[in-house]
Formats: structure tokens, C-alpha cells, sequence
């Protein structure tokens, strides 16, 4: 299992930076199929500590006023909570070695690009369906880290097994 481990360049104003994906060698009938990582169930009283920090930047005006149609600043620090903080972001990696290492051909873990913009939003509000769907690390038995993971997959993204 290849690992790269990003450090931050800056000092941020807060800890939570640091964003994890893996790639599965295979996942449900897919090769190579990216897993975005991510840290569900913030609270507000964490959504407080970060208002007003500066964190959220203007949408970028190539995207259409459509799409940013319900945008909020809310939104966007929300998916700044659902990032990790390097204690987390080495214990996280470290599990997955222990546990997954051979199913997994790499993890990348580097900070997130603060500000974030307007218009992205949280991983967790993402509706699973057919194609997509949440791996929750932290329901498998023997999970052992204090806090919860969970991962983001969209399988059309993604070969088949079978296709050659």
C-alpha cells in the first residue's frame, strides 16, 4: 500500500485540515475504485468555533448561478468539518495499514485548500443510490479510533472487473 503524506505549508487557524482518499483495488464488481474519507457528525458547537474565521471564500465564477442555487456558508464550513486533524489523519492511516493494506493501493493524506469556496458542500449530504455509496469504517467490528470514518464512493466512475 503506497502512502503520501502531504504537510501543510501555511498556519491555519484551526486544526481540522487534513483530508484523506484511498484507492480500493477492487470494491463491488470495480477496480480501482477512489474512496473520499471523511469525518461525519460534526456539531454545532463545533460550527460555531469556526464562523467568522474567514474560511469560506466567494464561488468561483466559472460555475453557473444555477448550480450555486441554495449555496450556503454553512454548507461549505461544514465540509471543512468533515476533514481531519493530523492526530486523526495518522491514526486514521495507521489503521487502514493494519487493517486494509492489502486491499488498498494507496491513501494520500494533505491538507485541504483554505478558503474553501461557496457551493461545495459536505460529503455526508451526498444521497447514496445504486452507484453510490458510504463505507462506515467505524461500524466494522474491532473499529478502534475515538472517532467516526466513513467514505464516499461513486462506483460509475469506475471499470468493471470484468471489462477488459
Amino acid at each position: 500500500m503506497e502512502t503520501i503524506l502531504v504537510p501543510t505549508q501555511f498556519d491555519l487557524p484551526l486544526d481540522r485540515i487534513y483530508i484523506v482518499a484511498a484507492t480500493l483495488k477492487t470494491f463491488k464488481g470495480r477496480r480501482h475504485v477512489d474512496v473520499q474519507i471523511f469525518r461525519p457528525g460534526a456539531g454545532d458547537d463545533e460550527l460555531e468555533a469556526i464562523r467568522g474565521l474567514g474560511l469560506v471564500a466567494p464561488a468561483d465564477p466559472s460555475i453557473p448561478p444555477e448550480v450555486l442555487q441554495g449555496a450556503t456558508e454553512e454548507a461549505a464550513l461544514r465540509c471543512i468539518l468533515e476533514a481531519f486533524t493530523t492526530e486523526e489523519s495518522r491514526a486514521l492511516l495507521a489503521y487502514l495499514e493494519e487493517r486494509y493494506a492489502e486491499h488498498i493501493e494507496k491513501v494520500t493524506v494533505c491538507p485541504m485548500d483554505i478558503p474553501v469556496p461557496l457551493g461545495v458542500a459536505p460529503l455526508a449530504g451526498i444521497p447514496e443510490n445504486k452507484t453510490t455509496g458510504f463505507i462506515r469504517f467505524d461500524a466494522v467490528r474491532d473499529y478502534n479510533l475515538p472517532f467516526a470514518a466513513h467514505g464516499y464512493y461513486d462506483l460509475s466512475a469506475h471499470e468493471p472487473l470484468d471489462k477488459e
